[in-house]
Parts: C-alpha cells; structure tokens; sequence
C-alpha cells in the first residue's frame, strides 16, 4: 500500500477548479500560505497506520466478545438471578439503547479533543463495566453495568473509525474499515465457544471478569497510537487540515452534512439492511425449529456457524469488490452494496420456500451474507463526504440511526406480526387472506398461543428492497460530492476567515 500521494485518479472525480478571491475594498487577512515545496505529506507512517489497525481490531474484539456474552450466557444468568424472559431480553436491549445514546455525545467531544485520550477512557470504563457485570448484586445494577458497558463500546466505535478514517488514503478505506469491522464475528464467535466453556466450568460471572480485565489493561495501548491531523489521509496541505480541524464545524456545517445526498442515501441503507439482519437474528431459530422442522441442536448450532461465517465473508466480500471497481467508478461505493442487497432477496425467499435443511441454511448463509456487503463501503462513503472535523459527528449520527431505526426495534416488529395474524380473525382480513395465499399461515405449538412466524419473516422483504433502492439511488450524488468536500477542505475555513476580520483593527483616517 502507498501513501495518499500515490492515490490513483478516477474519472468520476472532477478535480476542482482553482478558487478566485473575490475583490473587496474592504481590509483583508493576510492568506494562509501553504507549505512550500511539497504536497501534503502524510502525518504518520504506514507501519504506523496498521499498528493503530491492529490496536484498534483488538478494542473491538474484545468489545464484540463481551457484547455477545451476554446472549450466550443468558440462560445461566436467568436461572441464578431468577429473571423473567423479558428482563433477560432487555439486558440485551440495554447495551445497545445506551450505545445509541451516548454516540452522539462521544461524536461531539472526538472531533473536538484528543482522541488518544478519549479512547484510552472509553476502553478503561468500558472494561470496568464488563467487571460489575461478572459481579451484580441486583437486578438493577446489572442494567446499569450493561448501560456503562455500552457508553464505553460507543468510545470505541466512533474514535475507533475516525482515527481509521484519517490514517489510510480513500482507495483503500472499504477494505481497512472492513477488516475493523470483522472483529464482529470474531468475537462472537470467541464469545460462543470459549466464553460458553468456561461458563459451564467456573461460573457465568468468570468469562465477564476476564474480558473486563484484558480491556481495563489493553486501554493503556491507547497511548501507543498516533492521532494524525484530521483529514491526513486526503492528501491536503497540514497548514489547512490544521485550520480546519482548529476551527470545527457550525451549525450549519451539520446541517450540510444532514442534507448531503450521498451521506443520508448511505446511513438510510446501513439502516434497513440492519433491519433486516437484526430482525433474522433473533427470530430464525425458532422459526427452523417450528415452521421448517429442523431438530433444534441442527437449528441453533447450525444456524450460529452460518451466521457467523456469512458476516465475516459479507463484511471482507464487499469491501473488496467495491474497492476494486471503485478504481474506475466512485460510484461503486454505492452500486456494488445494492446489487448485493438485491441479490439477496432471492436467496431469502428460497430459505423461506425450501423444504430440504441443507438448501435452507445455505440459502440463509448467502442472505446474510449479501446483507452484510453495504458496512464496509457506506462508512467509506461517510469518510469521503463529511468534512474531517465533523467524521466523527457523522459516523455517531448512523451508529445512532442504525440501532433505533434498525436492529432495537425490527425484532419487536416481527413479533407484532407473529401474535397478529397468528388469530383468526386477522387471517380473516383481506391481507390475512393473501398471508394465506403465500404460505404464512398460522402454527400452533403445545403450550402456546397459535403463532405465525412465516408472517413474521415476511416483514424482511420491504426492508431488504428499500435498502437496495436506497443504495442504488445514492450512486449519482456520490462523486459530485467526494470532490466538494476535498475543495472545501482545500480552501480556508469560512469560519476562520470571519473570526479574523472581527479581530483586524480599522484602518485610521
């Protein structure tokens, strides 16, 4: 990999035209030189950059790890803490709330502060906080060990992806957020397999004090990182990233951002395809087990490693291919996350009309994996649009998003149209009729209230092709934009220039 020098040109970025001061009467500062004799040199080295990508793949392992403790530890602790299911649920729902939360806040203060600092305290905290969770006396206090646990996992996601952002050059930015956020399965699958074996030999409580440790010690490799200039990685002289990141954003620099095509477009799809895939994991166990039939070991373990497999493989796949058309074509950014999410609606409705256990899972395997194509290519779309000292803001702004619009709420959702039409009457209604018609038909299990989960996986599909229309739209927007804001970055900040004009004193009469 080479610098950001070296970054190869592509014909769908218009290069800008040189900026014309316009003439003015009126006293003006004195211009910003920039420096002479060569061209933005990056601020910090490569072996620099993917040491600050190794550091920050382990915070977010080890985040990862103990986020899906919980879920694989649950019923250890609902049988010791003498839980009701829906307080063992939102244990789960708690940590994401209060991520969702505090990623604004954590957003505000990262475009504005050290971000070495910030993250070595939200690695710190958020360890301490996955402690108290291996250590509860109450109820009460578990949910609060899980709200810290979250506040400290926003810490890490947001500084984690700026600090990406401003170390590696755009061409290859997809694939380097991508291998960041492949930490996801990664530790879930550490959380599943090792944190469930050494619950069953020395407690539940164990698998949590030994994570919160490692990350209470791992925080202080915060302070082995470098904190470039922000917006190093744009090839942009320092004297002006300097006054950028020196002036920060106004209002109305947010509500650009808010308003930009290309940002909204790429948030919205990061948004459904969540949806979608928040929604699947939590009600395609029980729908293997009593609508397809599937022994429920082949469904759970089963389901795990396709799930698991299908994340890692979507998240790397994706970066890659958009990665590599997007030498031709910025727009690929956008276009090779649609065509996956398209793509994926085919396989999704295979899984759901297949018979043969085998056929069902692989199927599932390419759904989840397709839906998983946008992650990598839509945070680069984020860094390529929104102004350096504002990234931070932007990439909190669709953590936020992300969680409330998509994955808190799709499973509730899906039950409501579970419960629903799994009653007579609302299968007597015109759209229970055509439920009917495609198969979604109610299931009674002993013991339980008729249920239609085939309705339920049905609430899927809307999602699934607004996230691929929603992606497909932002493609036109997407090259016009990257290059306003590297002009943008290039001039000296409006910002700047008011201060200064207040500051120069009046010429005497």
């Amino acid at each position: 990999m080479t610098g950001p020098d070296s970054e190869p040109q592509s014909e769908a970025e218009p290069t800008p035209e040189p900026r014309t001061e316009p003439v003015s009467n009126s006293p003006s500062p004195a211009p910003v030189q920039p420096t002479p004799s060569r061209a933005a040199p990056p601020a910090i080295r490569i072996d620099g950059a993917w040491l600050m990508l190794g550091v920050l793949f382990g915070f977010h392992v080890l985040e990862s790890l103990d986020r899906w403790l919980l879920p694989a530890l649950l019923r250890h602790i609902h049988d010791e803490l003498r839980l009701s299911n829906s307080e063992a649920a939102w244990l789960t729902t708690v940590l994401l709330v209060s991520f969702a939360l505090a990623s604004p806040v954590v957003g505000y203060f990262a475009d504005r502060m050290s971000r070495r600092r910030l993250l070595a305290v939200g690695v710190a905290v958020w360890g301490l906080a996955t402690i108290w969770t291996g250590q509860p006396w109450s109820y009460n206090q578990l949910q609060a060990a899980r709200a810290i646990a979250g506040i400290g996992g926003a810490v890490i996601g947001v500084v984690g992806l700026t600090l990406l952002m401003d170390a590696f050059p755009r061409h290859v930015r997809s694939r380097v957020l991508a291998i960041y956020f492949l930490a996801m399965p990664v530790g879930a699958a550490l959380a599943l397999t090792a944190g469930s074996s050494i619950a069953r030999l020395a407690g539940w409580p164990t698998p949590f004090l030994i994570t919160g440790s490692f990350g209470v010690f791992a925080a202080l490799a915060s302070f082995l990182l470098p904190d470039p200039v922000r917006g190093t990685s744009e090839g942009i002289e320092e004297v002006k990233l300097r006054l950028h990141e020196s002036a920060g954003a106004s209002q109305e620099d947010y509500i650009d951002l808010m308003v930009n095509s290309s940002y909204t477009y790429s948030v919205f799809g990061l948004i459904f395809s969540a949806f979608a895939i928040g929604g699947l994991g939590y009600w395609l166990p029980s729908y293997l087990v009593d609508v397809k039939q599937l022994p429920k070991e082949q469904a759970t373990n089963g389901l795990m490693l396709v799930t698991l497999s299908a994340a890692f493989f979507g998240i790397a796949l994706g970066a890659i291919f958009a990665d590599r058309v997007a030498r031709r074509t910025l727009r690929a950014l956008f276009l090779v996350p649609s065509l996956a999410v398209f793509l994926a609606l085919p396989c999704y409705l295979v899984a759901l009309s297949g018979r043969n256990p085998n056929v069902v899972l692989g199927a599932i395997f390419l759904t989840e994996c397709l839906l998983w194509f946008p992650i990598g290519p839509c945070y680069a779309i984020i860094a390529g649009v929104a102004m350096p000292n504002m990234r931070a803001a932007g990439v909190a702004a669709a953590f936020c998003a992300g969680h409330f619009l998509g994955d808190i709420w799709s499973p509730s959702l899906m039950g409501w149209a579970i419960d629903t039409f799994g009653h007579a009457d609302s299968m007597a209604t015109p759209f229970g009729k055509i439920l009917a018609l495609l198969g979604a038909v109610p299931v009674r299990q002993p013991g339980r209230d008729p249920e239609n989960l085939t309705a339920g996986m049905l609430v899927v599909i809307p999602a699934i092709l607004i996230a691929g229309a929603v992606l497909m739209a932002g493609a036109r927007h997407l090259p016009r934009e990257m290059a306003l804001m590297l002009a943008k970055l290039r001039a000296v900040p409006s910002r700047y220039l008011r201060t200064r004009a207040r500051v120069v004193p009046s010429p005497r009469r």
